[in-house]
């Protein structure tokens, strides 16, 4: 969880919910799953909150993927805060992206449709 001792206190969890919030209500999104860096180091992941977005499919997920990298541009206590989008069928594909299977397997699902 946010906050937890393996991870920094720079972002908040009402911080967290926030986002995720501000995320549902402006993008297709079915899922998000909280991937912490030390939970999937692999990854190489560079902030201490890593939200992996699943998106309709039928979405583009490149063009979601720059509206969401601009609205936490816009929000000074959202730095701490990493989106990876991906588009539902990227769930069943085999193989899954990395990020994809690391987040079924070691994220915490803190949004489903």
């Amino acid at each position: 969880m946010v906050g937890s001792a393996a991870q920094p206190m720079s972002v908040t969890q009402a911080t967290v919910d926030e986002c995720v919030a501000a995320l549902v209500a402006g993008f297709p999104i079915e899922d998000i799953w909280l991937l912490e860096p030390a939970r999937a180091k692999e990854c190489h992941l560079d902030k201490p909150v890593n939200l992996i977005v699943i998106v309709t499919e039928g979405s583009e997920a490149h063009l979601i993927s720059a509206g969401i990298e601009d609205l936490i541009r816009k929000q000074a206590d959202w730095s701490g805060i990493d989106v990876f989008v991906f588009s539902l069928s990227a769930i069943t594909r085999i193989p899954r992206p990395l990020l994809v299977k690391m987040a079924l397997s070691a994220g915490t699902n803190i949004y489903s449709k």
